[in-house]
């Protein structure tokens, strides 16, 4: 019997043998020493081509084999077809396959300019996925899907792709009745009208991330998407969040996907840690879901009448410094007094520094240039209006002085050297 051919797209082996049988494997597990995988064995040969089995094989045992053997000899006899030495080839060359994994490449010899950085900046890389993580309430869902929205009609920014792609959302939580309502909304919202929407694509999801993620690698070449939106984090897991077991197969799933993905995550209250290692920690579950993301930005929302203020915190950027603080000014406007359905949600960029209850999330040094844009302060006055002990304030305000951006006045106010036409802090 010959050697078969070989073809590997994502996850799934295809093997072609000259005598008339096919045989596809996917779905590979590895565990305990044992690599199995789903099989499905077809013929090619007349009269009566097709099926002729569908099961998930171990491909490290023999007596596996055998018995596979016996039970496709009842279909097509050996005379035909030489079974046990067809699985034999079949099992060693799928185990050398799926161990060989990437070649080993040089990084001497890789351009690391030649493929894009950002698919949507500043809140999705190529290369990673990204975790938008909030308390519920806060819009994460709704600005996810605002992002998503920018991703399919290729909207222009200045980093970045401006090629329309489209998108992938996988629902864990909810319905697609709740996201299409959500979707026109942004739309309208967006005025983009209804003929220059789009494709926006869902799928309801009830089986684990690691366990969909074949059928997912389908979806996304079948519809040509850029990026994958999961909702959430903590559903797509097969266990308990808290554990490791659960949180790392989910990133070993997202991590075969030829497309980034954006992924929505939940957090614990605040316990009144406002540090950025505090604001880590409260991400729900295991430490890997933020650990083995490539991004990740933690939302705190302020609820008005009608409008949602919700301020962004990069707590995690792996390629270069912390992304910039902001916020995000949510208007939602229903259909009317007796129709609670929305017609639209407008979605507009906000200084965080306008928002009181997010205003501490501006680091020190910064809150303190923006007050004294007001005017001269004194230490007692700065300390009051940024809810700072003075003994917090004195330092930063000596470090401030000897980096030339603020002078201490001989009326022992405080003041700015001069004002920065951009608004940035001179350092």
């Amino acid at each position: 019997m010959n050697k078969p051919t070989l073809s590997q797209t994502a996850d799934t082996m295809s093997f072609a043998w000259d005598d008339g049988i096919d045989v596809q494997l996917e779905r590979f597990h590895d565990a305990r020493g044992d690599i199995t995988a789903e099989v499905t064995i077809y013929s090619r040969i007349p009269p009566f081509p097709g099926l002729l089995h569908h099961a998930r094989l171990n491909l490290m045992s023999t007596q596996a084999r055998n018995g596979l053997a016996k039970q496709l000899a009842t279909r097509i006899k050996e005379e035909v077809i030489d079974w046990p030495v067809l699985l034999e080839q079949l099992c060693y060359l799928a185990v050398d396959a799926y161990r060989e994994g990437d070649p080993v490449i040089d990084l001497r010899e890789v351009d690391p300019w030649v493929k894009t950085r950002w698919l949507l900046y500043p809140y999705v890389e190529y290369g990673g996925p990204t975790v938008l993580y909030a308390e519920g309430g806060s819009g994460k869902s709704v600005i996810a899907m605002w992002i998503g929205l920018q991703v399919a009609l290729g909207t222009p920014q200045a980093r970045g792709e401006s090629q329309a792609k489209p998108v992938l959302y996988l629902d864990y939580e909810t319905s697609a009745e709740v996201h299409t309502e959500r979707m026109n909304a942004l739309y309208r919202g967006m005025g983009v009208e209804m003929d220059a929407r789009a494709p926006f694509y869902y799928k309801r999801m009830t089986v684990n991330l690691p366990e969909s993620i074949q059928t997912i690698q389908k979806d996304i070449a079948s519809k040509q998407v850029g990026l994958v939106i999961i909702d959430s984090l903590g559903a797509a897991g097969s266990g308990a969040p808290e554990d490791a077991s659960t949180a790392v197969p989910i990133y070993q799933a997202l991590r075969k996907l030829p497309v980034p993905a954006l992924c929505i995550h939940h957090k614990n209250k605040n316990k009144g840690d406002t540090s950025q290692a505090g604001q880590r920690d409260r991400a729900f579950g295991s430490v890997y879901y933020l650990n083995y993301a490539r991004l990740a930005w933690e939302l705190e929302a302020v609820q008005g009448e009608g409008i949602l203020t919700t301020g962004l915190v990069n707590v995690k950027c792996n390629n270069g410094r912390m992304l910039p603080k902001h916020a995000l000014q949510l208007t939602f406007t229903d259909m009317g007094p007796d129709d609670d359905r929305l017609q639209s949600i407008v979605i507009e960029k906000h200084d965080i520094a306008d928002v009181p209850e997010l205003a501490h999330k501006l680091p020190i040094k910064e809150r303190i240039l923006r007050e004294l844009k007001q005017g001269a302060r004194t230490m007692p006055e700065i300390a009051e209006a940024l809810s700072m002990d003075e003994g917090a304030l004195k330092p930063r305000l000596s470090e401030l002085k000897r980096k030339g951006a603020i002078v201490n006045l001989p009326d022992h106010r405080w003041g700015l050297t001069a004002i920065n036409p951009d608004d940035k802090p001179p350092f």
